[in-house]
């Protein structure tokens, strides 16, 4: 910030007042007139009180006049006037008899005041002058070049004062000249020096206004001070002697005169200080929202970063569930078939299988879920009525270890979810709560309604509270991260709390994680409240119609081991199974007088045609046919459903596929 008070603009205020001031000096050197010769009672210590405060009131005035960054030559030659004023004060207080010493002067005789108060009076117009000059010289000019040559205002200042004390102890020195205290010589030169006081300020104060200085505060205020001082020299030598009214009225004029720029200069100060106050707050209020916003680009960063990583995942996760899937698929079939076709003796290995096919199934569903690849697969859930059956098959998962306490009001609202995806997400909170939890500690899971708040309107909160280690603070910022664990290698995938953010968000709903160290942790899940036409539960299920024994069945899979297997399990169940390892092959066959009474087919195969596209042909030629389709993985899945196809997730277990074929034509089984 500049602080350059010689641009400071002034106001019309304060040209109003200059100028009610000035009438006001001239208005009391008329009424001094009178008295102003008039003897009073001799006090030469106030000479030393009067130059003592002027110096220290002029050379503060000098000092502030040159803290401006990079002065202007006029605000320069300013400072310097006051500095040759100030350094004058300073030898008014050291040549007065009486001042410092009694009757006596530290510097010349008892004249040598007298003279250096006449060059002290006349000396700080001219310098006046000179700023003045300055600035109406014309840039670029020779006059302009010239002053720039010209030796520092201030050193000019501390010359002009050291020649006129010499001159001063000279000139006293001189008896023709000075016969006495204060001869006529003196008095002759006395006038003369108050006389060209008064015309060197009068010729300021009129480039002053000719030249339109007045715009500005300094200058303005310099003219009430150029004012002053003539008319209290004037006065003052009108008197023709010391301790009269006018030479002690003329002291009291000039530290008031002295004091003018020095108070404009402190509320110029004042004023910069508002402002830098105001810009400190501004500074502080931008830094605050800059940090803000560097914290908020660094979240969509890591957002950005999470979002790419989910992406890869996601793109990773969308190839493999497709092609597990379908191992899995056929696995889980060929198990089914062998104990069939074995009997009770492979009943525990088949288990084992179909056990860990679900757990590849799940994982697949994890990983699109959290991707973003998955589509939720939303159902009206009564939890009064699914949650105390989960929990009563997951407690062999918990153990004796613990004890869950479940606190579930009968009249609690229904929700519009993905029952599976719920199953998942509370096998996943009550696990980690297991982990957590010493032995003989508690797990309580609650459900609550909540009324509307806010924006949000009814809420069903599912809350999962233990009584474990709890998390730190810096771990609890990432415990939805995807592969982000605390558990021993071998022990947590790092998936867990990422499938359950992504379901609940999905849902849309909201997940809060509340937890202290040593106190345990609660994690709350709430889903807005479905409106259900009747709350006496979910509709009965339509009509099935079983498939006739020897109905046909088309067959369509690109792979052709799932092919094999689907195939050898509808013969199994007493259905005639035609197949086609493409699209275009059924097609062909439909052209060919084929018609089945069932269709099942995989929605992903190559070709031209999917399986989304074949049933949609399907039911135009066939309206009454029943079609399934099949999928591992596949983004149209969720338009299938939306048209009224049933829709079966790879890897599905016989009895889903057989209970799907039971179906009406076009209804729609979640799986």
């Amino acid at each position: 910030m500049i602080f350059d008070v010689a641009h400071q603009e002034a106001t019309a205020r304060q040209r109003r007042t200059v100028a009610l001031l000035c009438l006001g000096v001239g208005l009391s050197v008329l009424l001094a007139l009178p008295v102003a010769s008039r003897r009073l009672e001799s006090m030469p210590h106030i000479a030393g009180i009067y130059g003592a405060s002027a110096a220290m009131i002029d050379l503060a005035t000098f000092w502030l006049l040159l803290s401006s960054q990079r002065p202007s030559r006029p605000l320069r030659v300013v400072a310097a006037a006051y500095l040759y004023a100030g350094l004058m004060a300073v030898l008014h207080v050291l040549t007065f008899p009486g001042a410092l010493l009694q009757e006596e002067s530290i510097l010349g005789n008892g004249n040598v005041a007298s003279w250096l108060f006449i060059a002290w009076r006349t000396g700080f117009p001219a310098f006046i002058l000179w700023a003045v000059c300055c600035e109406i010289r014309v840039p670029g000019s020779a006059a302009a070049g010239a002053a720039r040559r010209e030796a520092p205002p201030a050193l000019m200042a501390v010359g002009v004062a050291a020649v006129s004390l010499l001159a001063a102890l000279a000139a006293a020195e001189v008896p023709s000249l000075v016969p006495g205290p204060l001869g006529p010589q003196f008095s002759l030169l006395s006038s003369a020096g108050a006389y060209a006081g008064a015309v060197v300020s009068g010729v300021t104060l009129a480039l002053i206004y000719r030249h339109g200085l007045t715009w500005r505060a300094l200058y303005v205020w310099l003219m009430l001070v150029l004012v002053s001082e003539t008319a209290g020299i004037w006065l003052s030598t009108y008197s023709g002697g010391r301790y009269t009214v006018a030479w002690y009225g003329a002291r009291a004029e000039g530290l008031l005169a002295s004091a003018i720029v020095l108070v404009l200069l402190a509320s110029h100060i004042r004023e910069l200080q508002s402002r830098l106050s105001t810009a400190v707050v501004e500074l502080s209020e931008r830094t605050d929202a800059l940090q803000a916003e560097i914290q908020h680009r660094e979240r969509a960063e890591r957002m950005l970063v999470q979002s790419q990583k989910l992406e890869a995942v996601g793109q990773l996760a969308a190839g493999l569930a497709h092609d597990i899937n379908n191992f899995m698929q056929v696995v889980g079939i060929r198990a089914e078939l062998m104990r069939r076709r074995v009997g009770d003796v492979v009943e525990a290995d088949v288990a084992v299988i179909q056990r860990n096919v679900r757990k590849a199934e799940n994982l697949t569903r994890q990983l699109l879920l959290f991707s973003g690849r998955r589509q939720l697969q939303s159902r009206t859930v009564w939890l009064q009525r699914s949650l105390p059956a989960f929990l009563e098959g997951f407690k062999p998962v918990l153990g004796d270890r613990l004890e869950v306490r479940l606190d579930l009001p009968a009249a609690a609202w229904p929700v519009f979810v993905d029952p599976t995806e719920l199953d998942i997400a509370l096998a996943n909170l009550l696990t980690n709560a297991r982990d957590a939890t010493p032995p003989g500690g508690r797990v309580t899971v609650r459900v609550a309604n909540q009324a509307a708040e806010g924006v949000r309107g009814e809420q069903v909160c599912v809350e999962i509270q233990d009584e474990g280690q709890g998390i730190p603070a810096a771990t609890l910022e990432r415990v939805f991260e995807p592969f982000f664990t605390t558990k021993e290698p071998g022990k947590g995938s790092g998936l867990g709390l990422s499938q359950v953010y992504a379901f609940v968000r999905g849902s849309g709903g909201e997940i809060v994680i509340d937890s202290l160290v040593g106190r345990g942790t609660t994690v709350r899940m709430s889903f807005p409240r479905h409106a259900v036409a009747t709350e006496s539960g979910p509709d009965e299920p339509s009509a099935a119609t079983a498939p006739s024994p020897g109905s046909v069945v088309l067959l369509v899979d690109d792979n052709p081991d799932v092919l094999e297997a689907t195939s050898a399990l509808l013969q199994q169940a007493g259905l005639a199974a035609r197949t086609a390892a493409s699209a275009a092959q059924a097609v062909a066959l439909l052209d060919g007088g084929l018609r089945p009474d069932m269709l099942v087919s995989d929605i992903v195969m190559p070709g031209g045609m999917d399986g989304l596209g074949l049933a949609q042909l399907a039911r135009q030629r066939l309206p009454s046919l029943r079609i399934v389709l099949a999928t591992g993985y596949s983004s149209a899945a969720a338009d299938a459903r939306a048209q009224g196809f049933t829709v079966l997730r790879k890897p599905y277990e016989s009895a889903r596929l057989l209970t799907a074929l039971q179906e009406p034509a076009g209804g729609v089984t979640a799986a």
